[in-house]
């Protein structure tokens, strides 16, 4: 792998200043950062030889300015449903190797229709907390495939931008959530028995679970990040459950279910949202994941932290030190499929003072009285 730098896309943004500041905490540099504006980018300027470029992502050469002379070239820009394969291409026609915090199904499909020609060329999609560290979790519970798995995962956080754009489209009718030929997800389905079933989960109020405080709303939500997991592990049974503890976005997104119109106005709706439900509210994100499998214990593990934003910057971080040790071969992955759960989690918590993870298992009595 060449000595140059390594150059991280959106570097000033929420997810982005993060990376950086872990990269350096573990002195892996220099360090190309890239933006929309130079000033937040000059703010995060702490060496000498930091390389600061603003740039436009639509701009196809000052893209590939930006990837010339890279060994890894790591994108926090989004939203990932536009920047798709952009930047991944770019990276490599200048023989970077890519790690992408999102660049989840659409832009993993679009790039293996095409594989760059450069065989050694390494891309990590999905190198996230959601898709990404979540599906690591399964084999961290159980080293045997199988089993039924329910995942709840939500809180109350400040939206913006495509974290809220994927919570729109996650309300939407099966025909109306897919990108392109890509279908995306499906409200209200389940994974039973080797397929999807639709209409298989209703959406509930005033739910009390563990880790979760106070009461909130739970709407089941089957991606197709979520249909992956399920044929990976070979689960009989999926069910995943997007948690909202705020009363103002529940109602929001109560109401915008199954509405056709502009994704921008609903978007601001969400964010507008989000913005009333933090006052006074402590924020934080949760993932809890139970597996049941046949003559063996049910387990259960539990992710909280206190800013997802955080935590996906810290798996990014964690996906791109297992690569830089090269324990990643060539090719395109999703983060999931070639990262090692046991020192992901662990790097993770090392990077991120903020996040907890627990594992446990659960007796008779829980399992039977429903606790979650």
């Amino acid at each position: 792998m060449s000595s140059g730098p390594i150059g991280v896309l959106g570097a000033s943004g929420q997810v982005g200043h993060h990376v950086v500041g872990w990269l350096r905490q573990d002195r892996l540099g220099p360090l190309r950062l890239g933006g929309r504006r130079r000033t937040p980018l000059e703010a995060l300027r702490q060496q000498r030889d930091d390389d600061i470029h603003p740039l436009d992502l639509n701009d196809d050469r000052a893209l590939a300015e930006f990837c010339r002379g890279c060994r890894v070239v790591v994108n926090c820009a989004g939203p990932s449903y536009q920047v798709l394969d952009r930047v991944a291409r770019a990276a490599a026609a200048e023989n970077a190797h890519y790690v992408d915090v999102s660049g989840d199904g659409p832009a993993h499909a679009l790039l293996q229709d095409g594989m760059p020609a450069n065989r050694d060329w390494i891309a990590l999609l999905s190198a996230g907390m959601l898709p990404g560290l979540a599906n690591l979790v399964p084999a961290w519970l159980s080293d045997q495939p199988g089993g039924a798995l329910t995942v709840y995962s939500g809180g109350v956080e400040r939206l913006s931008g495509a974290a809220a754009a994927d919570l729109v489209l996650s309300l939407q009718p099966q025909d109306a959530v897919t990108i392109g030929n890509y279908w995306y997800g499906e409200a209200g389905a389940s994974w039973e028995l080797g397929r999807r079933r639709s209409r298989s989960l209703a959406a509930r109020e005033n739910v009390q679970l563990d880790f979760f405080p106070g009461t909130v709303a739970v709407l089941p939500y089957l991606s197709a990040d979520a249909e992956r997991l399920a044929m990976r592990h070979k689960l009989t049974t999926l069910r995943w459950f997007n948690v909202f503890s705020g009363q103002r976005l529940r109602e929001t997104l109560i109401g915008l279910r199954g509405r056709t119109g502009a994704l921008s106005e609903a978007v601001r709706a969400v964010e507008r949202a989000g913005e009333l439900d933090v006052l006074g509210m402590r924020q934080y994100y949760a993932m809890v994941f139970v597996l049941e499998q046949p003559q063996r214990p049910t387990r259960r593990a539990a992710i909280v932290t206190d800013s997802s934003l955080a935590l996906t910057a810290a798996t990014a971080a964690a996906a791109l030190r297992a690569l830089l040790r090269g324990e990643i071969p060539p090719g395109l992955h999703f983060a999931d499929d070639v990262l090692s759960p046991d020192r992901t989690l662990d790097e993770v918590q090392r990077l991120h003072a903020g996040t907890r993870i627990c594992r446990h298992t659960l007796n008779l009595a829980e399992v039977e009285e429903g606790t979650l």
